[in-house]
């Protein structure tokens, strides 16, 4: 069983068409943490939260395998 309070950091790639105010209501509502920009001309962000809050988002954007996404882009995972 996976522990709940175990958080992956990932990089991920807004839409070029969200604006700041879509972008943290996203965030929000998954209880998403975002951290550094890692690439301007790509709109990417290193973002936190637990394995469930990610899977939910990365659904939500665009993916068909969330999960599979989270295993093989983590950066980090914080115990």
């Amino acid at each position: 069983m996976e522990d709940h309070m175990t958080k992956y950091i990932i990089p991920f790639i807004f839409a070029k068409d969200m604006n700041a105010i879509e972008i943290c209501e996203l965030l929000k509502k998954h209880n998403i943490n975002i951290g550094t920009q890692t690439s301007y001309t790509k709109n990417e962000y290193l973002i936190s939260g637990t394995m469930e809050s990610l899977t939910k988002l990365i659904a939500e954007s665009e993916s068909e395998y969330p999960t599979d996404y989270v295993y093989e882009n983590q950066v980090a995972v914080i115990a």
